[in-house]
């Protein structure tokens, strides 16, 4: 089959490789749609894990059922979520295989989506593989994964929906806690990010008030928006040094600040603040799959505008140089 392999800093090319058997607990599934996303992009750039085949934001037909598999058959859409746990670790010898310290995964240890077909480890209907509903395209189902991240994470929070709630990087998973927000009732949204396609999207997404941080501060824009007082919960989806300052600086004593951006280097901070505003800084990694497919079914969720780019797997090489450098690009999908 063909498959998009990295194969040094910033490159990627689409080579012929071993079509992937399909283990007893688990399935293959014929790729439809795949998305590239930022934490791709991390890797991509550094170019370390040569042989890397990238996709984790994917969705498409089941082509094959392991034998230990039920409640899965052929031919049915769907997206999934792939891991191999190692099954000798703290975690998975009690049973928690999902916080299993060496866990292998999708895209990354594992063969990922850019490929005609990808292999999901161990399948499990509605807890490793989701049906998609009649009404979404195969492009919804391979948004549903970073949606996932953006619900998994804004719950991790006590967020009411009189509370006003900044969002920090307008990427992919900016834009969709707008979003998430959004269908939460929240009263008021304040986004920071960069690009104007971006805050443009961010705009149309329903925030109320949209800062471009390439001409202005962020920090001061926003709490200029709310009188000095400043926020009640942050969502830092930047993972940048400065937004994580901002975060602290402009969200409310008791506040929640919730870490989701990637961040490529460790932070320098001084802890003071945190501790003097007696602040709550959330680590978030992790996704809701069922809830994200009900937000984009249901229309509470509408991630089609963030589909900015298409290409073949012929032309990975330039989706990756689309997402990594066109400033026109949100998301860019890989069609096989």
């Amino acid at each position: 089959m063909k498959a998009a392999v990295l194969r040094g800093p910033e490159t990627i090319k689409t080579e012929i490789v071993d079509d992937p058997v399909v283990p007893d607990d688990g399935i293959v599934i014929r790729v439809k749609a795949c998305g590239i996303c930022g934490s791709d992009l991390h890797v991509y750039k550094a170019g370390e894990d040569v042989g890397t085949i990238f996709g984790h934001e994917f969705s498409g037909d089941v082509a094959e059922v392991g034998k230990n598999v039920s409640g899965i058959e052929v031919g049915e859409r769907v997206t999934a979520v792939g891991f191999r746990p190692c099954g000798k670790c703290f975690w998975c010898l009690r049973g928690k295989f999902h916080r299993c310290s060496n866990m292998e995964l999708t895209g990354y240890q594992l063969p990922g989506a850019m490929a005609e077909y990808v292999s999901i480890p161990t399948a499990i209907p509605g807890r490793t593989v989701f049906t998609l509903p009649d009404t979404m395209t195969y492009e919804d189902g391979a948004t549903v994964e970073p949606l996932s991240v953006s619900l998994f994470s804004i719950r991790r929070a006590p967020i009411k929906e009189t509370d006003t709630v900044a969002v920090l990087g307008l990427g992919v998973i900016g834009l969709n806690a707008i979003l998430v927000l959004k269908s939460m009732g929240v009263s008021r949204i304040l986004t920071s990010g960069r690009r104007p396609p971006r805050l443009e999207a961010a705009e149309t997404c329903g925030a109320d008030l949209v800062v471009d941080a390439a001409k202005e501060d962020g920090l001061a824009a926003i709490m200029e928006a709310t009188g000095g007082l400043g926020v009640d919960c942050v969502v830092e989806c930047a993972g940048s040094p400065d937004t994580f300052d901002q975060a602290v600086e402009m969200v409310k004593g008791g506040g929640s600040v919730l870490l989701v951006g990637v961040f490529e280097k460790p932070l320098t901070w001084d802890p003071q603040k945190v501790l003097a505003k007696n602040i709550s800084l959330i680590g978030c990694l992790g996704g809701n799959f069922p809830g994200a497919i009900k937000l984009i079914s249901s229309g509470q969720a509408n991630t089609r505008p963030f589909v900015t780019h298409r290409f073949s797997l012929d032309e990975a090489a330039e989706a990756f140089r689309v997402q990594h450098k066109d400033l026109s690009a949100i998301k860019v999908m890989i069609i096989p």
